[in-house]
């Protein structure tokens, strides 16, 4: 896709997220935190690349969650082709991530 590893998203609290970058085709880690899925693609010739939020969530084991991951009408329709995750040991503290975050953002799918 795209050649970065990382990708910054700000919350509502104006805190930035340093979140890793995974194509839905690479292998992602077992480990557990806070999750974006997303449609991501480039805004034009040296204009870099645009992240469209579709989702966001936290988990145990990003694995398991991703292997059936929810509102998956919806991030089809959204064209969802990338991964973002933080890992986060804490379940409070990944609860209060994900708030900051959704409360932050337009998702195009929202939490059931």
């Amino acid at each position: 896709m795209f050649k970065k590893k990382e990708w910054l998203f700000q919350g509502k609290s104006g805190t930035e997220y340093k979140f890793g970058i995974f194509a839905k085709t690479r292998p992602i880690p077992e480990s557990g935190g806070v999750y974006i899925l997303a449609y991501t693609h480039p805004r034009g010739h040296r204009a870099g690349f645009k992240v469209n939020m579709l989702y966001a969530g936290e988990t145990d084991n990003f694995r398991k969650e991703l292997a059936n991951p929810p509102q998956a009408d919806c991030l089809w329709d959204g064209c969802w082709n990338c991964i973002y995750i933080l890992p986060v040991n804490g379940v409070q503290d990944r609860k209060d991530l994900l708030a900051d975050l959704i409360t932050g953002n337009d998702l195009a799918c929202t939490q059931s």
